[in-house]
């Protein structure tokens, strides 16, 4: 694996999700959570929006391509099409809202520290706002919050940089590697998908049990592109790369969860991030496969997809609650989240599709808007029909 291996791989896992889900959040005048000041923020949205849609599109390809009996050229041919043409429909959605939005005057700048000096949070401003409050903070005062605020930041940031390398230096390997891992070796070197027996090597009928799953084939796909072996893309790149993603997509949970309190987004990452050090309290928590299989579809699942869904239901529920339009890319992201979940496990049919089920049942009995939530149920499409797929093979 040398640099432009390495560099090819970032642009793919990186680069290229951001050109998928750039145009539904960049242009536009808010990001999924409302939020109109946060450039950072809308990278983010942008990057998970992007790999949710990318895997959406690989999976029915990939378990198209294993029921086929396809080879690695036509997985390949196949979902590279796809992914141009997930990039040109973003492309198109972003010049419209950038159209739609010129007479804006620019998009802001803002970042997280933004959030002390912001009408919210900082009382010099908020006087006006609110009927001219006698409790003025002192200009000693606010810098030192803002000074601790910037600390606080600086901690999360060399924490989840110390686990970035330790998942690089460390490589932790555990038995399931004995599958998945060979599984996309199989795939890359000689072409087959799920028809031989990664402990021996010997040929057989197709595993449908895995094979309606195909996230080791996603991997596959990488290495071949990348010319990287797909050990090393499960022990090093991959594991760096979702790690990353997944505090960021947690910093925006935080940040959508906290409202107004924004401010105290930092003590909430450092929260999170002591629980997932501190969280190996057995063999199968989230905690642990978090930190060390994280390379895995199960484990992408219970670090990625599950607080994703939990997230995208929340901000549907509020903003029915509040009688407000809800946002159509949000049922684009639920529906990619169920696909993606049925990509990453066999379990994603039945973890996916049940905290949503459960949402909607609750929601149309509580808020009584029993057609605004059937979006809802149309976004756990992709986990009935793979249920229904495992029950036939």
């Amino acid at each position: 694996m040398n640099l432009l291996n390495l560099s090819f791989a970032l642009l793919i896992l990186i680069a290229l999700p951001i050109a998928a889900g750039g145009g539904y959040i960049i242009p536009q005048s808010k990001t999924l959570s409302g939020d109109k000041n946060s450039i950072i923020e809308k990278f983010i949205w942008s990057w998970f929006l992007g790999q949710l849609l990318l895997w959406c599109l690989f999976q029915p390809i990939a378990v198209w391509c294993v029921l086929k009996g396809k080879d690695m050229v036509t997985l390949k041919a196949f979902y590279l099409i796809a992914i141009a043409v997930a990039v040109g429909v973003s492309v198109i959605v972003g010049t419209v809202g950038a159209l739609k939005h010129r007479g804006n005057k620019g998009i802001a700048t803002g970042d997280y520290d933004k959030d002390l000096t912001d009408k919210n949070t900082n009382p010099l401003k908020a006087t006006s706002n609110q009927e001219k409050s006698k409790q003025v903070i002192s200009k000693q005062e606010e810098s030192v919050k803002i000074n601790a605020y910037r600390i606080l930041w600086i901690a999360v940031i060399i924490l989840i940089a110390v686990q970035v390398v330790l998942q690089i230096v460390l490589a932790y390997m555990e038995v399931d590697d004995s599958y998945y891992v060979s599984e996309a070796t199989s795939a890359v070197e000689a072409s087959r998908f799920y028809n031989t027996i990664p402990y021996t090597g010997a040929s057989t009928d197709i595993d449908f049990r895995h094979g309606l799953a195909p996230f080791p084939l996603w991997l596959a796909f990488i290495s071949s592109l990348t010319g990287i072996k797909a050990v090393s893309i499960a022990h090093v790149v991959l594991p760096a790369v979702h790690m990353t993603m997944t505090y960021m997509v947690y910093a925006v949970i935080g940040r959508t969860l906290l409202g107004d309190k924004r401010r105290h987004l930092p003590v909430y990452m450092l929260f999170v991030i002591a629980l997932n050090l501190f969280g190996f309290t057995s063999y199968m928590t989230p905690e642990k496969f978090f930190m060390t299989r994280i390379r895995e579809g199960k484990a992408t699942i219970a670090s990625l997809i599950i607080p994703g869904i939990v997230i995208c239901l929340y901000m549907i529920l509020k903003s029915l609650s509040e009688n407000k339009k809800t946002d159509i890319r949000l049922y684009i992201m639920l529906f990619a989240l169920n696909m993606s979940g049925c990509l990453c496990s066999t379990l994603g049919a039945l973890l996916c599709a049940l905290p949503i089920f459960i949402c909607a049942v609750i929601g149309a009995f509580m808020l009584k808007k029993v057609r605004h939530l059937l979006p809802m149920a149309a976004g756990c499409l992709p986990c009935l029909i793979f249920a229904l797929m495992y029950l036939k093979f």
